[in-house]
């Protein structure tokens, strides 16, 4: 499993950058846009037709799923360890509605008390590109039954390493969108996924 994780804040451009990802055969796009507010985010969703939200995860704003016809949602791990004993309940409820459901880890020993995710980040694996100081713990999962997808310092040359480290997948954000040309950057995030993976 290849993901993007979309730009933190609204960028020029971002939409038909997307678009063009999505036809040169992105599966999934992981919107995570913590300071963009529901109305924005809705505004922003517009941009795109049903074949290419059918193809996006909510970070946040996730009845927007519901509304727009979308992938799935994913609740950050602030938001996760918040709901406590609705957890469960609220997982369910996007599920039974098929709408995929993830999470993120910082510990790799929490991924084992819950299986209720149908996959769940794990981070950083390596040293972060988009944030200073984001030291990567290389962590190793071939133990882990559940699907776990590598997130931190994901770059071409690192998708070997999470795939050998028992990864099910990798998602990237600074390798992508850090980069002079962030269409011909996942291009060739892609095409080493792709050679690895499948």
């Amino acid at each position: 499993m290849l993901i993007v994780i979309s730009a933190e804040k609204l960028i020029e451009n971002e939409e038909s950058q997307l678009k063009s990802m999505f036809d040169a055969g992105l599966e999934t796009l992981h919107i995570r846009k913590p300071e963009v507010s529901f109305e924005e985010l809705k505004t922003w969703l517009e941009n795109f037709e049903p074949g290419y939200r059918s193809k996006m995860v909510l970070h946040q704003h996730h009845e927007l799923a519901r509304e727009f016809g979308l992938k799935g949602v994913h609740l950050p791990e602030y938001f996760r360890t918040s709901l406590k004993e609705t957890l469960e309940d609220y997982v369910n409820t996007f599920q039974h509605l098929k709408f995929t459901v993830s999470t993120s880890f910082h510990q790799k020993e929490e991924i084992s008390r819950t299986s209720i995710f149908d996959y769940c980040f794990l981070s950083p694996i390596f040293n972060s590109i988009s944030k200073t100081g984001y030291v990567g713990k290389t962590f190793q999962v071939l133990d882990i039954q559940q699907k776990v997808i590598a997130l931190g310092g994901i770059d071409a040359a690192k998708i070997p390493l999470a795939y050998n480290m028992g990864f099910y997948g990798v998602a990237v954000l600074g390798a992508v969108w850090l980069q002079e040309d962030p269409i011909h950057s996942f291009i060739k995030i892609q095409q080493q996924y792709e050679s690895v993976f499948n």
